[in-house]
């Protein structure tokens, strides 16, 4: 993004301020934060100046992204692949009453999650990569640009991978109101091993097919009692029926 954009997408979301903000970062480096008050949502969001915080800030918070009208009061949500947090806090706004658990592997973006989950205390950050199975990965930039959002993980060492069903147990959630995945492609590797889909009543899902063909795949694969719905970059999947207390639809 040239300075001129930058500039322009910094004024558009948060006025003169963030036009000041922006201007002094690339001038001296400083400020690093942005502090963004949003209408709806309870605490200023921290936002990582010269990131792409401001497009996840925007699409997420102002333009709602993942606002979908399910028909029930979810009490466990799942955002893997949580960035810097938008996600989580969009629902902890939406539904407090939800056990949120926000799973990022990348360690700056794992930071920023923490500062901005900080004041919800129905949000729980943890440090790991969603995968296949339980052992490793490696997080590496991904990309044309190579920028906050386009951060990847494949085989390799450096960062916690973690399954479904290893999640939840190691959190306490025996079955998952709400699944929200962006994870940059990993997808399809974690849904080529889904014993777990029965465990889920609405999945929110971005899928990138551009980066790696199968994903879309993948997930129809074990989604085929879903409700398909797409809107924007993000596909939803809901189930038509409600889980009974051992996993099943009735």
């Amino acid at each position: 993004m040239n300075i001129r954009a930058s500039a322009t997408i910094y004024y558009e979301n948060f006025g003169i301020r963030g036009l000041l903000a922006i201007s002094a970062n690339r001038v001296c480096g400083f400020p690093k934060y942005f502090a963004a008050p949003t209408v709806g949502i309870q605490h200023p969001v921290l936002v990582r100046l010269r990131t792409s915080d401001v497009e996840l800030y925007k699409s997420v918070l102002l333009e709602s992204e993942y606002d979908y009208a399910v028909p029930f009061s979810p009490s466990t949500i799942i955002d893997a692949g949580a960035n810097c947090g938008m996600t989580s806090i969009f629902y902890a706004n939406k539904y407090p009453d939800a056990k949120i658990v926000a799973v990022e592997p990348e360690p700056s973006n794992y930071a920023a999650l923490v500062r901005n989950s900080a004041r919800y205390p129905n949000i729980m950050p943890v440090y790991g990569a969603l995968w296949n199975v339980d052992g490793e990965v490696e997080v590496f930039p991904g990309g044309r640009l190579k920028r906050k959002w386009s951060f990847r993980v494949r085989t390799g060492a450096g960062c916690r991978a973690i399954t479904l069903p290893t999640l939840m147990h190691e959190t306490g959630i025996d079955e998952i109101d709400i699944l929200k995945i962006d994870v940059e492609g990993a997808e399809r590797e974690i849904f080529s091993n889904c014993n777990w889909m029965d465990k889920v009543r609405f999945l929110a899902i971005e899928l990138h097919d551009r980066y790696f063909s199968g994903c879309s795949e993948a997930v129809d694969a074990v989604t085929k009692d879903l409700r398909k719905t797409q809107r924007g970059p993000v596909t939803f999947y809901s189930r038509k029926k409600r889980l009974t207390t051992s996993g099943h639809s009735s």
